[in-house]
């Protein structure tokens, strides 16, 4: 029997703490996450990982840090062997590399060392790529830049937005870290030193990478719209207003004009130049309204054709 401390916050992980749980041959002693927080209407809840904790009666901390002398003690209490970490947040300092070498693992989806840093899902989508991977990985000082367990290479749907290749890649890297767990000893044997010279590393998340160019190709700016579906949400300016977009579709048939409406009405949608053709956009959200398929919204609103966005 395995004995895991698992360090996680969001949604992403809770697949992986639920399939470590529920596997007869580990043990999930102690799971640590942040502290709650005010999160959607500026409730304080707890991470989806606490809350996964609480509802399976499972021990669960929420320290400052883990890097301090007396959260390394508890652990070793508690006789620990492995320590798997799927995004955490915090860093992973000395002490605890030194105490736990080689028996921290950590969960990143993406083609290491391809997309190293706090984005990876996003930039593979923004960037348009046809695979990705769920890569299993010791930890080290780097940021992600320890030896190479598993790495399970997957197909990235062009219709995969954000919330199916989080779903699709959470469910994948479950299954790699309990098959990580369960045989490490082969797969630390046969582990593959990362080549930093082919290392490319994401940038967090901002608001500002949501606006849209309409200058861009209509294929950068359908990648743009559906790797920022969750958080900020792809936007344009129109009347003042920003309009969310959150989905859309490439059209072949429009000259490059954009910016340009060139199709507003409930039977084609919103049709809209871009730098190389249009796009469709088949969901929006106005500012203080509700997401609606632009079909619905056009039964009941206005909105003006043959203008320019932006001008």
């Amino acid at each position: 029997m395995l004995n895991i401390c698992f360090m996680g916050n969001p949604k992403f992980a809770v697949q992986t703490l639920d399939v470590l749980y529920k596997e007869e041959n580990i043990n999930v002693k102690l799971v640590v996450s942040s502290k709650d927080k005010k999160r959607s209407r500026n409730k304080v809840t707890p991470t989806p990982i606490k809350q996964y904790a609480l509802d399976n009666d499972i021990p669960v901390e929420t320290p400052d840090s883990v890097n301090k002398e007396e959260f390394v003690n508890q652990l070793k209490e508690l006789e620990i062997d492995f320590i798997v970490v799927v995004a955490f947040g915090q860093l992973i300092g000395k002490l605890l590399l030194e105490e736990f070498n080689d028996r921290i693992i950590n969960l990143h989806p993406s083609i290491l060392p391809k997309y190293r840093g706090a984005a990876p899902m996003q930039f593979t989508l923004l960037n348009g790529d046809i695979k990705t991977a769920s890569t299993t990985m010791l930890i080290e000082k780097g940021m992600d830049s320890g030896d190479i367990l598993m790495q399970n290479i997957v197909d990235v749907d062009f219709k995969d937005d954000y919330y199916t290749l989080e779903e699709k890649m959470s469910d994948l890297g479950s299954k790699a870290i309990r098959d990580t767990l369960l045989n490490f000893d082969e797969l630390y044997k046969n582990r593959i030193k990362q080549d930093d010279d082919k290392a490319t590393y994401t940038s967090k998340i901002s608001k500002e990478m949501g606006k849209i160019d309409w200058e861009k190709s209509s294929f950068e700016i359908y990648n743009q719209i559906r790797a920022l579906v969750a958080f900020p949400k792809a936007y344009f300016s129109y009347e003042g207003d920003n309009v969310k977009v959150l989905e859309a579709e490439i059209l072949d048939k429009y000259k490059s004009n954009p910016g340009y409406i060139y199709e507003a009405d409930s039977k084609n949608n919103i049709i809209i130049g871009t730098g190389d053709g249009a796009v469709r956009i088949n969901k929006l959200q106005f500012p203080g309204k509700k997401v609606m398929d632009t079909k619905s919204f056009l039964m009941g609103n206005d909105f003006k054709k043959g203008i320019k966005l932006d001008d």
